[in-house]
């Protein structure tokens, strides 16, 4: 027998779905007050923490430190966490006596436990807030931590070390790469290699063990290392991986041959460019059209009109173009005898003329 709803039924019904409505709302009425705190505190004390960064950088160690307003915010962990990020930021905009006042107020109020607290969190982006944190205040006692972190399995954890390591230790702190097998990040690569200001000694063959890495991110970031404090000492190392597997790794070491550029590199970039991919014999050319030797002018010729890809004989037109050949590629433009292929590769080349 199917059960008929009462009236009495339904209205306690709807008292307790409006009840459950109206205790979702008081939930998200409290929450969202909570959250404004949170955020109207926080610009608070921005504001309050940037005014005490002014004061220590304008005024020095003399800037007041009894300030009891400020001393009574500290023992807020929230308050104290706030500073502590706003102190690492600063850091990374000033340099000098600037920096060194911001690292005064780091250890004058204490915050190296709060750094530590966030390195031993289990949550990943807090581990990164803390070695952030410890590195850029210069907690020499951490690098034996940063150093065990470089083998950890979270990404952002073991590259956040890498920097950290290399902060603390120089070029010397490069050493991770002999072992490295997780790939190195364009961004991270970038990163190291800008915190880099020293060249290496001349004696440092590191650079040459990794070049032989099995990595490959490893031996790209060697030769952008190799580029930027022009070792030359390195120039046949590199000249070796131009028979190396993989295509990124020629084109890489054709870059990196331009760079330290000597008296034999463009002949020895022509001669290997028969036995190349198509993609490592256009970054040949743009190395030689970078060059503009003359050197390479009769190989230059020869690939615009035997080669078989319409993209090396563009390129290769484009090369003669820098070299003063517009006379020679006009000239084959109006022969009659030119087919029509090579006209347009010319006629391109010319429009294009940019060296």
């Amino acid at each position: 027998m199917v059960h008929q709803i009462t009236l009495n039924e339904l209205v306690i019904a709807i008292i307790i779905v409006f009840m459950m409505v109206m205790v979702m709302i008081i939930a998200v009425l409290l929450y969202s007050l909570y959250q404004y705190r949170i955020l109207h505190n926080r610009q608070i004390w921005t504001r309050i923490i940037e005014n005490k960064i002014i004061e220590s950088i304008v005024g020095g160690h003399q800037a007041e430190a009894d300030d009891q307003s400020f001393n009574s915010n500290l023992r807020k962990y929230a308050f104290r966490d706030l500073f502590l990020g706003l102190l690492v930021t600063s850091e990374r905009k000033f340099s000098g006596a600037a920096r060194q006042e911001i690292s005064f107020l780091f250890h004058q109020y204490h915050l190296e436990k709060e750094a530590w607290k966030n390195l031993k969190k289990k949550k990943n982006y807090l581990v990164v807030a803390g070695i952030q944190e410890l590195s850029a205040m210069g907690v020499t006692r951490a690098l034996s931590v940063f150093t065990s972190l470089l083998k950890h399995s979270d990404r952002l954890i073991y590259q956040e070390a890498q920097y950290a390591v290399l902060t603390f230790k120089g070029f010397e702190g490069l050493s991770f790469l002999n072992t490295l097998h997780s790939p190195l990040s364009d961004w991270q690569q970038l990163r190291l290699l800008h915190s880099i200001t020293e060249i290496p000694d001349s004696h440092d063959l590191s650079p040459a063990l990794w070049l032989e890495s099995s990595n490959i991110t490893v031996i790209i970031f060697t030769f952008r290392l190799i580029r930027k404090f022009q070792l030359l000492t390195f120039y046949n190392a590199v000249l070796k991986l131009l028979d190396h597997d993989h295509v990124h790794v020629r084109k890489e070491a054709v870059r990196t041959l331009e760079s330290l550029e000597n008296d034999d590199t463009v002949h020895q970039l022509t001669t290997s460019f028969p036995q190349q991919p198509l993609p490592v014999q256009l970054e040949i050319l743009k190395a030689l059209k970078r060059s503009k030797s003359m050197e390479c002018l009769a190989f230059l010729k020869q690939q615009f009109l035997e080669h078989p890809d319409n993209a090396i004989k563009i390129a290769a037109a484009e090369v003669m173009v820098c070299l003063g050949q517009e006379q020679y590629l006009t000239d084959m433009a109006l022969d009659s005898n030119t087919g029509l292929r090579f006209k347009q590769i010319v006629n391109h080349a010319l429009q294009k003329k940019i060296c």
